[in-house]
Formats: C-alpha cells, sequence, structure tokens
C-alpha cells in the first residue's frame, strides 16, 4: 500500500497549474538556412541572427519579421499544448484549466525557426 502511495505524492507535488509552472516569456532560437546575418523581430523586441528573440507566452499565434532582402518576410512560429495543461486537467479540474487557456500559458512555441533566404 505505501508503495502506491510514494508514486502518487510525487506526481501530485510535480503537477500543477501550467500557469505558475510556465514563465510569461519564451526564448526562440532564430538563424537562417542561409546562414546570412539579418535583423529579425517579434512581440516588439529585436534580435539578429544567428541569436534568440523573446515572445510573450499569449496562446497568440506567432511571427517572425524580417524587411532582410531575399529572405521571407514573415516565418510562423509553430505552437502546441504545454504537458502542464494536461496534469491540470487531471488535478485542477475545470477551473484549473480554464485558467491556463485564458492567460495562454497552456501553450508551447516551437525552441527554434529557420527562417528561408536565397542564396
Amino acid at each position: 500500500m505505501k508503495y502506491s502511495i510514494i508514486p502518487a505524492a510525487a506526481l501530485v507535488m510535480l503537477s500543477g497549474c501550467a500557469s505558475i509552472m510556465t514563465s510569461d516569456v519564451q526564448t526562440i532560437q532564430v538563424t537562417t538556412n542561409t546562414g546570412k546575418a539579418v535583423e529579425v523581430s517579434a512581440d516588439g523586441n529585436k534580435s539578429d541572427t544567428p541569436g534568440s528573440i523573446q515572445i510573450v507566452r499569449d496562446g497568440q499565434d506567432k511571427v517572425i519579421r524580417t524587411t532582410a532582402t531575399g529572405c521571407a518576410a514573415e516565418t510562423p512560429v509553430k505552437k502546441s499544448v504545454t504537458p502542464a495543461f494536461f496534469g491540470n486537467i487531471i488535478l485542477g479540474g475545470l477551473l484549473g484549466s480554464t485558467t491556463d487557456a485564458s492567460t495562454g500559458k497552456m501553450w508551447d512555441y516551437a525552441d527554434s525557426v529557420e527562417i528561408q533566404c536565397n542564396n
């Protein structure tokens, strides 16, 4: 009996609300397919490639933009549901999962984005 309580207790302690478990921002690594250095922007932040840029974790679709000649002007950032959200559905029920959905913190964005440029 005590051997089944330990894993259950660990599960409860390690799971939690995605709103608490995730940061308000996420850092994305940005590169170009040619290695070309370009200036990029997203969510009002600017950076150069290769490098990283921070976006707000709000559930909105994100786009990395550049005005560099020969490069795609906009590159979408893929997003997926964070695993912490599923733990919250099980443990937190409707209230916890609704909070995660309304804050946008139920979403993880891609860790890296590659901008397509001509040679």
